[in-house]
């Protein structure tokens, strides 16, 4: 890259998309005609219309912290930018983590997600998920030597190892943020068709997964938690929509937003039955989890939707587009949200599964 100094600049719509053009004030008599104040043009950039939508955003973010008497004046306000950035912890986390996975050398699908909450936006969230039967011999050892690479707390540990017999599937997580990485072993159960009917007679909830997460590097204190997943089968559009109401209360705004979501999956899929579970900790989190992948949507079908819950959550928009122009054309998946166990509203978004391996196979 070459630095150029400029001062002036220009945007028109050129054939290919926005064109921006640079350029520097001439000081003498040397425009047409002798006149002071004429652009030599230096440079032009052309960019599609979508990048050029997020460059404004990008640079209105950059500039927000800057007041406007600040920003009119010659003095340069970008202070001294490192050469290298810092090691990111969390990101060496992750990568060894999918590393570990990998090696088992079993087949495994990768779900990515991001989290929408106060101000944030943790996009660096993903599930590896296996099947139980896959692993190798010593399949819990081999579960186990994973966690214990991610630093999992001996209390957590003890109680995954008594409860993986259970597991029909077992799933890795991963969220990395400023505040740290947190690591989590799911296990899956499978439920008979059988059991699926008699709990829907009764109204009654089957345990689906049971979660094990942990700070990394207790980054929060050692935090360590138990989740569970509570499945409601069969339920249909209307009594899921009542489960969310009573979940929200009517007046909240974040209830129109993901009965949204269920209406568009709804339209798409009108015979379907989506997977709804009822999320509990210890702690008090209230939250849901609502599988839409039948319904086949993009997440650029749900972007209206998408916005409000990031102007609910108040985050900027240079930084949320930049992510939603990376993944609008992948599968939508889980919507996740409610009251997260540090109290704060939270959404979660889950995408780009394209094909299923048998855990995704059950009854309803």
């Amino acid at each position: 890259m070459r630095d150029v100094q400029t001062d002036a600049f220009r945007g028109r719509f050129d054939s290919d998309g926005i064109a921006i053009e640079f350029g520097r004030h001439r000081t003498g008599p040397e425009g047409p005609e002798g006149s002071p104040g004429a652009i030599a043009l230096t440079e032009r950039i052309v960019m599609p219309l979508a990048t050029a939508k997020r460059l404004v955003l990008v640079l209105a973010d950059a500039l927000r912290p800057y007041p406007a008497e600040a920003l009119s004046g010659e003095r340069d306000q970008r202070g001294e930018v490192p050469r290298n950035a810092p090691p990111d912890a969390a990101g060496a986390h992750g990568a060894l983590l999918l590393r570990l996975v990998g090696e088992l050398g079993i087949p495994c699908q990768h779900e990515r997600s991001f989290r929408l909450t106060e101000g944030e936006l943790l996009a660096n969230r993903f599930l590896l998920s296996l099947n139980a039967g896959d692993i190798p011999a010593n399949a819990l050892e081999r579960v186990l030597t994973i966690c214990d690479a991610l630093h999992m707390p001996q209390d957590l540990r003890r109680m995954a190892e008594k409860d993986y017999g259970h597991a029909a599937c077992v799933h890795f997580g991963f969220e990395g943020g400023e505040g740290g990485a947190v690591a989590k072993l799911y296990f899956e159960r499978a439920i008979a068709p059988e059991a699926a009917l008699k709990a829907c007679e009764r109204a009654e909830a089957l345990l689906l997964h049971r979660a094990f997460k942990w700070d990394v590097d207790g980054a929060a204190g050692g935090t360590s938690v138990v989740t569970e997943y509570n499945w409601h089968p069969l339920l249909g559009t209307a009594e899921i929509a009542e489960r969310l109401e009573v979940l929200y209360g009517d007046a909240s705004p974040s209830l129109a937003i993901v009965r949204g979501m269920l209406e568009l999956a709804a339209a798409r899929a009108p015979d379907a039955h989506f997977q709804f579970l009822q999320v509990e900790e210890e702690n008090g989190r209230r939250s849901f989890d609502l599988n839409v992948y039948d319904a086949k949507l993009q997440v650029s079908d749900a972007q209206p939707l998408l916005d409000a819950m990031r102007e609910r959550c108040e985050v900027r928009p240079g930084r949320f587009q930049a992510l939603y122009d990376q993944i609008k054309t992948r599968p939508l998946g889980h919507v996740a949200g409610g009251i997260h166990r540090n109290r704060r509203e939270f959404f979660n978004v889950y995408y780009g599964v394209t094909g299923f391996p048998l855990f995704s196979q059950r009854f309803g």
